[in-house]
């Protein structure tokens, strides 16, 4: 059978508007999910037991459970308690709440590698412990959590394939569309794959240049 990419100058509007909503979805989850993890990693290093290990539980099963079953909670699981959603909602909920826990190991993991004197110096002084973090702690943190920061940004990327199960219109679910009405699966289902691509290379750009930084900082340090 020959291949038509000839298609694809038809097809080209529809791959654009999911593009855009793949875009906005990756954006609006790390726009949510990165302050949740920040404070999902501070509250784990409260010296409570009790909120340790809840959140350690709760953090076990997020980061244990396949995003596209907590995306199937919040939009098919949430109506039977009341609430309904939008699917692009749903899916920014159900994928914020699956990245969060895993922001916040990464952010748990960059609390490490500041030297504890750090938060000694910042207590002698007086600083409250929210001030501590924003002004010293966290200034510390990026070289270290950046690379695995903008590694889990890829995989987020991708992940937002699995929206196109609760219907958002985005790259993967207008590529379905497409290629149902035009019967050219193969090249309609490339050209996504080259978006994709191009998208992920954005952020693989971005994770060489952080890597690089994180290198320079800690040489200077």
């Amino acid at each position: 059978m020959a291949l038509h990419f000839d298609i694809l100058l038809t097809v080209w509007p529809a791959l654009l508007r999911g593009t855009l909503v793949t875009v906005e979805l990756t954006v609006a989850v790390l726009v949510l999910a990165t302050p949740l993890g920040v404070v999902v990693a501070e509250l784990r290093n409260i010296r409570q037991p009790a909120i340790h290990a809840a959140l350690a539980v709760v953090s076990w099963i997020f980061r244990g459970i396949p995003p596209l079953l907590i995306l199937f909670f919040v939009f098919f699981g949430l109506p039977f308690l009341g609430v309904t959603l939008q699917p692009f909602p749903s899916a920014v909920i159900g994928m914020t709440l699956y990245m969060a826990f895993y922001f916040a190991e990464v952010f748990r993991a960059g609390y490490e590698s500041v030297p504890a004197g750090q938060w000694r110096a910042a207590e002698a002084l007086g600083l409250s412990r929210a001030r501590t973090i924003i002004r010293i702690i966290l200034p510390q943190t990026l070289p270290a959590v950046l690379p695995s920061f903008i590694s889990h940004s890829t995989d987020l990327l991708k992940g937002t394939a699995l929206a196109a199960a609760v219907a958002v219109p985005e790259l993967t679910n207008a590529a379905k569309q497409v290629f149902v009405v035009t019967y050219r699966p193969f090249e309609v289902l490339l050209a996504a794959g080259a978006i994709y691509a191009v998208l992920d290379s954005v952020l693989l750009v971005l994770q060489s240049y952080g890597e690089r930084w994180s290198r320079r900082y800690r040489a200077a340090r």
